[in-house]
């Protein structure tokens, strides 16, 4: 045993470039696991911690809708079991007026806070001031301010200062009695186009007759109480207010599922190009070590014993992938995290990653297992091999006959199409995403199927192109196992680029149109009536106006877990020139808006229909602010809109069930700059809280915000390519050893160094371009399943294909394959032919 197991340690030592694959293919594989199974932690408590700042310590949140009898309320008193305490605030608007010196640098006139009035004793209770400066010895009442250090600074403002501020529409001169930095309440992001303060709450209170009532309350639990219960006294208590928390688990669990759900799906192709580079390498291994194991197992050593050798040296590139990938790992989720921080709404958030033994755990097991199920295949036949034929070296290994793989191959592709349509709605992302799993190793398994009736093209046109030297190139392709393996290594890496690339293609596409489908320049948020609308278009700049009715807030669909988080009141005659809207199925859109209008009729979205399953008659029973109304469906419509949970009613019913008798928001066209328009807009309205935005720079923003995530799934396709292209340049150096013998050969019966080189080249040249043309297959065909897996995580995306991505892939494919034969080529044509005759 301490014979064999000195000579397989000098064997890997002496082998390094192959044994520094197989630890790779581990490592990486591990490190994304690593990454993956730790996101959905990391990302659910940076965003916890992102809500948090603004709540504080707070469990549940008390605060009016629009069933509410006032906007404000009392914080009772009544005593209910397990709540500690209970804060409230007041929230008003404030404007500051710029110097003539800042109004002309920065286009405004005015700068807009947000002021909260707090018990600072309460506040420091519920999420406590991170100071930069603070007043000694004196209260925090009367006409005190706290300002947040970025506007502090911005316009050079110190504690004890005096500042002017219109309150709710009233000037006040107040105190500067603390400066916060930006954390908490005071966490501000780089979109909002005010900043926040705090004012004690007695003298807001005053100001604007409001002792004793409050505009929100923060409820902070006492230790182990269930919060079920509480909240369940506390709505039967603030029976006209909604009582809610922060956020729900399941809130956070369905944000993450469409960032985690993708990266564990590009991490299962990276475990499988690993599993099938280790495989491959090591049936080279034990086909070299064949005569080796024959003379061991003919001087005592049993087969049990040189296969728990073997076994031992993948368990050894397992551990040692496994550590390097735990460490990797760390990393990974670090930089990936770094990434989807990098929020363009929310500015850069706080990074700090989590994961815990049981993961670190549970990514050692898994390289130890890649690297002992990729490896047994392969000593399991070898062991199967009698002494005999080890001796005498006669171990052709007996590989699955072809009609064998035709049936599993086909078995594969029906199980890929049909597992889907077969299996439980719940379970339909997880099904599809094996379903291009497995289409994916279908693909795989075809290469000498596809390669074969390719070459049968190709041996005619290269003897054509380049006479008998061509030919004998195609011959050799046949059979080489080393040369088929990278085929299927570039198609492996290949078909999960393309794949990657065109569903950041296809992200961008549907983005963009998605805004394209808004015939106007700017959106501003705004409740108002026609008189507001009247004051709007007589702002210069300002062309056109339309008042939509909106409801953000999720309509539930009774009988069901369904939300319309987007439900929209329009007027038919207007709609359409301000939104494009393409109905599904029919083009009759002036009699399907004429009949919204003539009851409660409703056309919801595609993907919506989906997820309902509904056709056109059916009824939905929504729940509304008004109590349950029923809705009868009269068409569907094509909309990327909250995910596709979108819906059109009249105008008339939504302003009656939603009890809604304002606009929400108001569509806007330009004739002018929409950003200058959009400055005049904000001055014209600033005592009314309005919010606005362009169209160009939500698009903007929309686009950045799907491209951090897209970057991460091509830094996971590149670690794959990566993979590959390491495995393809073992490949040609095996290929070159193996048949070292054979073109030595060639070379004695009169084949040339030029041939010779330009053989090999003529078979890295054929090798990259089938290997090209089945990952575009490949990628064809896991295409089909994208959309219905994004779908099931209620996502909408259509594909958009891009030419250029296909001729890009195919040109790489052959450089790849072309540089990876340059180093065997060169010593090829070097080689001593004597020797290499001798060479066995």
């Amino acid at each position: 045993m301490n014979i064999i197991v000195k000579f397989l340690s000098k064997s890997i030592i002496e082998k390094k470039f192959r044994s520094f694959i197989i630890i790779f293919s581990v490592m990486i594989s591990a490190a994304l696991f690593f990454a993956s199974s730790g996101l959905a932690g990391t990302m659910s408590s940076m965003y916890e911690d992102l809500i948090k700042m603004q709540t504080g310590m707070a469990d549940l949140l008390i605060f009016p809708d629009r069933n509410s009898p006032s906007d404000t309320f009392k914080i009772k008193t009544d005593k209910i079991d397990g709540v500690a305490y209970t804060v409230g605030d007041l929230s008003v608007g404030g404007v500051y007026k710029l110097s003539e010196e800042e109004s002309r640098l920065s286009g405004a006139k005015t700068e807009k806070l947000y002021i909260k009035g707090f018990d600072l004793e309460e506040l420091e209770r519920l999420n406590p001031v991170n100071y930069s400066q603070k007043a000694v010895g004196r209260d925090f009442t009367d006409n005190c301010i706290i300002l947040s250090k970025i506007f502090a600074d911005k316009h050079g403002y110190e504690v004890g200062e005096r500042i002017e501020i219109e309150v709710g529409g009233i000037k006040k001169i107040l105190t500067v009695w603390g400066i916060s930095r930006p954390t908490g309440i005071f966490q501000h992001s780089p979109q909002s186009d005010s900043m926040m303060a705090v004012m004690p709450m007695d003298t807001l209170a005053s100001m604007f007759n409001m002792r004793g009532k409050v505009h929100n309350g923060y409820v902070v639990l006492e230790e182990g109480a269930d919060i079920l219960t509480v909240k369940s006294e506390l709505s039967d208590l603030y029976s006209r207010y909604v009582v809610k928390e922060p956020f729900t688990v399941e809130e956070i669990q369905e944000y993450m599922q469409f960032i985690v759900v993708p990266l564990y799906m590009m991490t299962m192709m990276v475990l499988f190009i690993s599993i099938f580079i280790i495989y491959s390498t090591f049936k080279v291994i034990t086909t070299e070590r064949l005569p080796v194991i024959g003379t061991f197992r003919s001087i005592g050593a049993t087969k049990r014993m040189t296969d728990i050798v073997l076994v031992g040296e993948s368990v050894a590139y397992g551990t040692i992938g496994g550590i390097l990938g735990v460490m990797g790992g760390i990393g990974v989720l670090y930089l990936i995290t770094m990434i989807m921080a990098s929020d363009p709404y929310n500015g850069q958030l706080e990074v700090s990653i989590k994961f815990g033994l049981i993961q670190i755990i549970s990514t050692f097991i898994l390289a130890i297992l890649v690297a002992i199920v990729s490896s047994w295949i392969p000593i399991s036949k070898a062991s199967k091999i009698p002494i005999k034929d080890l001796v005498l070296n006669q171990t052709e290994i007996k590989t699955v006959k072809k009609g064998k793989k035709a049936v599993i191959v086909s078995l594969m592709l029906i199980l890929s199409f049909a597992l889907p349509f077969v299996t439980p709605k719940s379970v339909s992302a997880l099904m599809y995403a094996l379903s291009l799993i497995v289409t994916f190793a279908a693909v795989i398994i075809c290469v000498p199927f596809i390669t074969t009736h390719i070459l049968k093209i190709f041996e005619n046109v290269y003897g054509f192109i380049f006479g008998n030297i061509g030919c004998i190139a195609v011959k050799n392709l046949k059979d080489n196992k080393n040369i088929l393996n990278n085929i299927s290594l570039l198609a492996i890496g290949i078909s999960v680029i393309l794949m990657i690339n065109t569903i950041s293609y296809s992200v961008g596409i549907e983005v963009l149109n998605g805004y394209k489908d808004w015939k106007f320049d700017i959106m501003v948020s705004l409740n108002g009536d026609r008189n507001a609308e009247q004051v709007l278009r007589s702002i210069d700049g300002v062309e056109g106006t339309y008042g939509a009715y909106e409801s953000w807030q999720g309509i539930k669909v009774a009988d069901t877990d369904y939300r319309i988080w987007y439900l929209q009141g329009i007027d038919m005659s207007r709609y359409r020139d301000y939104v494009a809207f393409r109905l599904q199925g029919r083009d009759d859109y002036d009699e399907v808006f004429k009949k919204l209008d003539e009851g409660r009729y409703i056309v919801i979205a595609m993907m919506a229909k989906e997820s309902l399953n509904v056709e056109i008659g059916d009824e939905l029973v929504l729940e509304m602010n008004a109590g349950k109304k029923t809705y009868e469906i009269i068409g569907f419509f094509d909309s990327i809109m909250q995910n596709g949970s979108n819906a059109l009613i009249s105008q008339k019913y939504f302003k009656s069930d939603m009890k809604q008798p304002y606009y929400n928001r108001f569509f806007v066209k330009t004739s002018k700059d929409p950003e200058l328009v959009l400055t005049s807009i904000k001055e014209k309205f600033m005592r009314r809280g309005v919010w606005g935005d362009t169209i160009r720079n939500m698009e903007r923003m929309n686009y950045e915000a799907n491209n951090q995530f897209m970057i991460i799934l091509k830094a996971f396709s590149i670690l794959a390519m990566m993979i590959g292209i390491f495995g393809v340049f073992n490949n040609y150096m095996i290929s070159f050893i193996e048949r070292k013998r054979t073109i030595a050969i060639q070379r004695s019966v009169g084949l040339s160094k030029k041939q010779t080189l330009k053989m090999i080249f003529i078979e890295a040249l054929t090798g990259g371009c089938i290997g090209a043309m089945v990952g575009i297959i490949g990628a064809f065909m896991m295409l089909w399943s994208v959309p219905k897996i994004m779908m099931a995580i209620k996502v909408p995306l259509a594909i958009h294909y891009k030419f250029d991505l296909f001729v890009i892939s195919l040109i790489g494919g052959i450089i790849i394959s072309v540089i990876a034969s340059i180093g065997p080529a060169l010593k090829t044509s070097k080689f001593d032919i004597i020797e290499a005759i001798k060479y066995e």
